[in-house]
């Protein structure tokens, strides 16, 4: 994956990226072959979603077979995603670096101020 000059990189990894906007602080979400924009709070409302999808497979990952399909009804308007089940390993891990990367970038920026 090409990293953009105008974009911070806040984690990626080999299913995809999140990245925010310098200019304008909208998050870049690529999952697979499939990028979204959102603003930073429609992303932390997503985070926070995909948290309660995190808990719910750390509990069935162990009963669930490999090959099973999960398909998310995101609260983004008319986003249904769709995973393998590492698939949806990687976006948690990659929503939940992103998470403490933001978190750190604005501890940061309070501290500058």
């Amino acid at each position: 994956m090409k990293k953009s000059k105008v974009m911070d990189v806040l984690h990626e990894n080999d299913f995809g990226r999140i990245a925010k906007c310098k200019c304008c602080s909208e998050i870049q979400v690529q999952l697979g072959n499939v990028i979204f924009i959102l603003s930073e709070e429609e992303y932390l409302d997503f985070s926070s979603f995909f948290e309660k999808i995190a808990l719910d497979f750390e509990i069935k990952k162990h009963i669930d077979k490999s090959s099973q399909q999960y398909l998310v009804k995101t609260y983004v308007h008319d986003l249904i995603l769709s995973f393998k089940r590492k698939e949806l390993e990687k976006t948690i891990e990659l929503i939940r670096f992103s998470d403490c990367m933001l978190s750190v970038k604005k501890i940061f920026r309070t501290h500058e101020s």
